[in-house]
């Protein structure tokens, strides 16, 4: 090949590079749903509180969650548990999300704001399933499980660097996670019967909202584990 060839060929290789580069960064268009209602104006933290430690101060790590291109993110330094100001009884809630090799987070769900949203509320753990890491888990550990409670269905991730899409329902006592079009966990609350389970994540000597899976209602929130995890197009559907 010749010269000049060799630099057009070359040209329209990265001309290809940078526009595919330009649309994995770049949020994808938030489509019209009926009933939904958007969570996250993609600028700052309206309707969005920290949780509280148990010293009363705010559950938050380094700077906190971090916002750029309409993104919501957390960091290895920068995280904690960024809940919902509402609560929030029967939902649809919508979102996209965006693993790094090992990332670790989760969505809390009928969650009080103190306390470790996995017991006192629960907790939908959002993991790369595939990190050199997490070989060894309990099957409720991998993502997409209420965690230690109720085990996903695995294999319907896309690979790291990718764009997610997941669906979560609470509706009762049903709780129903949905990942890439696929329902991974499909579960009735009251079916769960192992006592050592029921221990750990149902207590009904507490106050009601920190009663674990026995929670009616609760706030939403991204539960940081110390790894860069992206979230976009955020919203929800009350039933």
């Amino acid at each position: 090949m010749n010269t000049s060839r060799a630099f057009a060929a070359l040209v329209v290789f990265l001309a290809g590079a940078v526009s595919i580069a330009w649309l994995n960064a770049a949020p994808s268009p938030q489509q019209k749903e009926p009933g939904f209602t958007s969570l996250f104006n993609g600028k700052d933290f309206t309707g969005w509180v920290y949780g509280r430690r148990a010293n009363g101060a705010e559950n938050k790590s380094g700077k906190g969650y971090q916002i750029e291109n309409g993104v919501l993110y957390s960091t290895r330094d920068d995280g904690g548990n960024l809940y919902t100001e509402r609560e929030y009884a029967n939902f649809v809630f919508r979102f996209e999300f965006r693993l790094t090799p090992n990332a670790n987070n989760g969505i809390g769900i009928r969650a009080p704001l103190e306390g470790d949203a996995a017991y006192v509320g629960m907790e939908i753990q959002v993991l790369d399933d595939g990190g050199s890491q997490y070989t060894n888990l309990l099957p409720g550990q991998y993502h997409g499980s209420i965690y230690k409670v109720v085990a996903a269905k695995r294999g319907f991730q896309k690979p790291v660097g990718e764009w997610n899409s997941e669906e979560i329902t609470a509706n009762g006592r049903r709780i129903t996670v949905k990942l890439n079009g696929t329902v991974i966990v499909d579960a009735n609350l009251d079916d769960v019967k192992d006592e050592a389970v029921l221990k750990e994540h149902r207590d009904l000597t507490k106050p009601e909202g920190s009663r674990g899976i026995a929670n009616t209602k609760g706030h939403i929130g991204f539960l940081g584990h110390g790894a860069h995890v992206e979230f976009r197009n955020i919203r929800i559907k009350e039933l």
